[in-house]
This record gives structure tokens, C-alpha cells and sequence, in this order.
């Protein structure tokens, strides 16, 4: 271990702020020997922790760490400079420092923590309710869920969004504790930029940190469109089933069709037209997404809407036959169609016309 004097050089601690902890070094120095050794013992609880963190199913990824001896030594310090009450002592140290073993388990979407959470919850017993830091301005249907799910909200100041788990493990005699950090991959990206650029001495540097809250905002941003296509795609997968549901109805029934056609009485010209409409309605091509068109063409959906019309009435006997079968359907296709409605093609030329003006 360092000199006192080059130890507290290195980590920016002047040598007022030291003494007036009262702290004796050379019990400091007690404590980073013991834990050198106490340090080899932790990794195996780690590799532990970290195996079955990735057996959630909504964990993306996992990393750990365990602390590093000099940075022990400093946490306690500051500590003591933060709070003249605080009391870490070289009996008490492995429980009071609950972050000897760290780990991050991220996640892609947001709303997924609620499955991680209770993944941690019912595998561990948690030293202490989890802490869920928030950024100013985050609503209020946000942080209630914290509260549902009993952690207690914590407004962060540097706009630090993640929840943070101290959990116990006895692997032999001993507790081990460890803190597990839970967040999304885009916020694990800002937080890595934001430790790197200003941790530990350029904390209050504003600089830094009206960019880093610039940065803060667009990985929520980017959570929030990241959880927008995944409802989006759901809902799109929903409604392809529907369509398809939908379509081989009116498979069946134009089959039924067609069976009652053949015993019916009337005129072979009127069977033969009929047959004529009934093989336009089987080949008429219809994607099951609004913006996707077999033809190659933004508005698929709509026209192929507008050409079942134009089938339905060529004659009166399809009308007849076909609205109380094809109602349903159409209804389902518009439904569909309301994801995306093209505007009308004078407008969208105009709309060009005024934007090649306005450049000139």
C-alpha cells in the first residue's frame, strides 16, 4: 500500500480533510491487508451471483467486479469526510461496505426491469429495500412502479437513472453482501461515459455536465422509442394474426360458395360470371401489413380495399352474396389500415411543390 501522503495525493483527499476525520492509518493499513486476503474469497461468490443472474430471462448481459484494495481505502475515507458519523472499522468493514462485490445486470427494454426485479427478489434476501434512482422530471406513473414493487424512489442529481440491490449470500460461515445494479443498455452506455469523463474530481465541472445530462436525455429518449417499436411490433404481430385468422374464413366460405353455386338453378351465364368474380376475389393479392404492398406501392392496403369494392359491385347477385360474408373482413382490414393512412397524392405533390419554392 502507498505512503499516506502519496495516497492521498492520488486520490485528490487533502491532508486537512484526512485529519479531520480522526481516521488512524494505520489502521487503514489493517484493513487493506486483511482484505487482500478476504478479496480471494469474494470471487467465487461472485462467479456465483453472476451465473444466475444470466439465468433470468430478461437479463441481456451481466458483468462484475470485485473492489480493488486501495479504492476500499478510499471509500471508507471519503465516507468519514461525508459523514463525521460514519464508523467503519476493521471489525465491521466486510458488512458495512455492501459493495465489495459488484455486479450490473442490464436489459434491453425498460419495462423488462419489473421481471428482473422479481427475478432478484424471490432468489435473494436484500439487505435493505432496493433504491430506485430517477431523473428530475421523470412522471410520476414512472416512479409509482417503484413503489409498487417496494423500492424506495431516490431522486439522483446527476440524472442517474438505475436500481441498485444489496443483497446477502452465506456460501460458507460467513455473509458476503454485494450490490447488483440494474438498468437498461442504453443507460449502462451513459453511465460508462459519464463515470469516464467525470469521475471522481470533475464532478461538479458544468461543462460536463450540461453535455452529460444533453447525453442523459437522449438514452432516455432512446429507451422510450426502443419500448415504443417493441409495442409496436407486438401489436403488429396481433393484427397479422387477425388477418390471417380472417382470411382463411373467407377461404371457407367462398369453398362453401362455390359448392352451393353448383346445385343451384341458375343460368350457366350467371354460374360463369359468378365463377369469374369468385376467382378475382381468390386472386386478389392483400398484405397483412398496412405498409407493405405486393406491388411495391406505400398505399397497398387502401387500394386493395378500393379494388374488393370494385369486385363487390359488379353485379347484383354479388352484392347479395358476398357483403354479409366480406363486412366482417373489410372491417378488420381497415382496422388495420389506421397504423398507417397515406395522405392524398395532390397533397403530397403540392407539399413538395411549396417545399422546392420555399428553398428557392
Amino acid at each position: 500500500m502507498l505512503n499516506q501522503l502519496d495516497f492521498l495525493k492520488k486520490y485528490n483527499i487533502s491532508e486537512d480533510e484526512f485529519n479531520n476525520t480522526k481516521l488512524d492509518w494505520d489502521e487503514l493499513k489493517k484493513i487493506y491487508e486483511d482484505y487482500l486476503i478476504f478479496k480471494e474469497e469474494l470471487e467465487p461468490t461472485a462467479i456465483m451471483l453472476f451465473n444466475k443472474l444470466m439465468k433470468s430471462p430478461k437479463v441481456h448481459s451481466v458483468r462484475y467486479r470485485i473492489k480493488d484494495p486501495e479504492h476500499l481505502i478510499e471509500k471508507i475515507i471519503r465516507k468519514k469526510v461525508e459523514d463525521e458519523m460514519s464508523n467503519i472499522t476493521f471489525e465491521n468493514y466486510k458488512e458495512k461496505i455492501t459493495d465489495l462485490i459488484g455486479l450490473r445486470a442490464l436489459h434491453l427494454f425498460k419495462e423488462e426491469w419489473e421481471y428482473v426485479n422479481d427475478f432478484i427478489t424471490n432468489k435473494w434476501d436484500l439487505k435493505q429495500p432496493p433504491v430506485a434512482n430517477y431523473r428530475k422530471g421523470d412522471s410520476e406513473q414512472f416512479i409509482d412502479i417503484f413503489k409498487k414493487k417496494g423500492c424506495e424512489p431516490k431522486e439522483h442529481k446527476y440524472g442517474y437513472r438505475s436500481i441498485h440491490y444489496l443483497i446477502k449470500t452465506k456460501p460458507g460461515k460467513q455473509f458476503h453482501y454485494g450490490e447488483i445494479q440494474v438498468r437498461t443498455i442504453f443507460e449502462e452506455a451513459w453511465a460508462e461515459i459519464d463515470h469516464t469523463i467525470r469521475y471522481p474530481y470533475d464532478l461538479e465541472n458544468p461543462i460536463f455536465f450540461q453535455f452529460l445530462l444533453i447525453l442523459n436525455r437522449l438514452s432516455g429518449s432512446a429507451d422510450e422509442m426502443g419500448s415504443f417499436i417493441q409495442f409496436l411490433k407486438g401489436r403488429l404481430e396481433a393484427r397479422e394474426n387477425e388477418f390471417n385468422i380472417q382470411m382463411k374464413e373467407k377461404e371457407r366460405l367462398i369453398s362453401d360458395l362455390e359448392s352451393k353455386i353448383e346445385k343451384t338453378n341458375l343460368q350457366e351465364a350467371e354460374i360463369k360470371e359468378l365463377k369469374e368474380d369468385i376467382k378475382k376475389l381468390r386472386e386478389q393479392k392483400i398484405s397483412s401489413y398496412p405498409y407493405i404492398n405486393v406491388d411495391g406501392k406505400n398505399d397497398g392496403m387502401l387500394s386493395s380495399i378500393s379494388n374488393f369494392s370494385e369486385i363487390f359491385s359488379t353485379t347484383n347477385i354479388m352484392k347479395q352474396i358476398y357483403t354479409p360474408i366480406l363486412s366482417p373482413i373489410s372491417g378488420t382490414i381497415l382496422d388495420i389500415g389506421q397504423i398507417y393512412t397515406p395522405t392524398d397524392k395532390k397533397e403530397d405533390q403540392n407539399t413538395i411543390k411549396k417545399t422546392k419554392k420555399s428553398k428557392k
